[in-house]
């Protein structure tokens, strides 16, 4: 008798924790949504300047989480060796995920972000304010309460992580003020737009503005950074008679890399200059194959073999976008096309992307980023000098 009392009390409280994670995750779950206000004529800036530049220098940040602090700790030593502050030395900036907001910040006038930050007025430049964000906020970001972490069995069935954390983030250090428009440099964001499984392209100059769901700067940023599985789409809802939604997230699964998306773009809307493209990568994923002998690999089986999914697709991307812009280069006259391209393994130490302590580690990386391609950097140094 009592055998059977256990046993169905034991029943009765997994009924209750499986509608406990059913009402949780599919009746409690927060979105991200924010009004839809198309940018109307007025906001139109233009790129007139860029038509009298013999070259057109592009700067592409490839998407990563946390793990955006190399990039910007490779930008903060291009600025030291340059002596200029990089949003000088680029004309057009663009960036997946983490690589979006580095690029949307970099382009922040600093009085604009003074105002809003006192006491950041003593760090020299943007890519430090943007460093000391990261390393302030990543921690808000990255962590849930330990009952999230259970109820959605951390984040298989339910995003990982708050949307709402990653939206308040964005917006404090952003505000709600600031516009897409008002950015320093032009400034190119891709988004998934989830239901028609196209990549779009937030534009902050020319006709392109009157596309955009809304010019409020950390709304896109938001939406470019939801990444899927760890952060919900972004819903962008007009209102009146006629609702309508249009629902977005971050483009890594499609481009982590955009490269040749906005290298097009850019030829197509400045033909007949000089293109300079630097990639900075975020850092690659080790291969498990690499530390496993083939004893044990030769019995994996998918459970195994899909650790390696998300290294091999990256890899592939970034793979892609290197012979692409090699296949351009060839088809053009010499010196029309360059670019510079570096990332590095994240080996000793491995960096996790959502790992908010890291920022010691995340420094080691970047300097040996730094050290192993030295001579390569010296030169972009010197191009950026010469043509910033």
């Amino acid at each position: 008798m009592k055998l059977r009392l256990a046993s169905a009390f034991t029943i009765l409280i997994i009924i209750a924790f499986l509608g406990l994670v059913y009402v949780y995750n599919y009746r409690l779950t927060q979105s991200i949504r924010f009004d839809a206000h198309p940018v109307t004529k007025e906001f139109i800036k233009s790129n007139a300047s860029l038509k009298d530049k013999d070259t057109i220098n592009i700067l592409i940040i490839d998407g990563g989480g946390i793990r955006g602090l190399i990039p910007l700790y490779v930008i903060q030593h291009i600025e030291e060796q340059t002596g200029k502050s990089i949003d000088e030395l680029f004309d057009v900036f663009s960036g997946v995920s983490t690589g979006a907001i580095i690029a949307t910040g970099l382009n922040v006038t600093q009085k604009s972000f003074e105002d809003d930050h006192p006491g950041t007025e003593n760090l020299k430049s943007q890519s430090d304010k943007i460093i000391n964000i990261y390393k302030k906020d990543s921690r808000y970001v990255f962590s849930v309460p330990w009952y999230h972490k259970l109820l959605t069995f951390n984040g298989f069935i339910s995003p990982r992580f708050s949307g709402e954390r990653l939206s308040e983030t964005m917006e404090k250090n952003f505000t709600d003020k600031l516009k897409f428009t008002s950015l320093k440099n032009y400034v190119i964001i891709p988004s998934l737009n989830i239901h028609s499984g196209q990549l779009n392209l937030f534009k902050n100059r020319g006709e392109a503005i009157t596309k955009l769901p809304t010019n409020t700067l950390y709304q896109l940023v938001t939406a470019a950074a939801s990444a899927e599985t760890v952060f919900p789409p972004v819903d962008f809802m007009t209102t009146g008679q006629d609702i309508h939604h249009q629902y977005y997230a971050d483009a890594g699964v499609d481009a982590n890399n955009p490269t040749s998306i906005v290298l097009r773009d850019i030829i197509r809307e400045f033909p007949g200059k000089n293109y300079y493209v630097l990639v900075l990568g975020a850092g690659t994923q080790p291969l498990a194959t690499t530390e496993t002998d083939y004893r044990s690999l030769k019995n994996w089986g998918q459970i195994n073999w899909i650790q390696d999914l998300i290294s091999n697709v990256q890899r592939s991307m970034d793979n892609q976008q290197l012979y692409t812009l090699e296949i351009a280069k060839s088809l053009t006259p010499e010196g029309r096309i360059n670019y510079n391209y570096f990332n590095v393994e994240l080996v000793n130490p491995y960096v996790d992307p959502f790992d908010y302590k890291a920022s010691n580690k995340l420094k080691v990386l970047s300097d040996r980023l730094i050290r192993e391609n030295k001579a390569e950097i010296d030169q972009v140094v010197e191009r950026l000098k010469k043509n910033g």
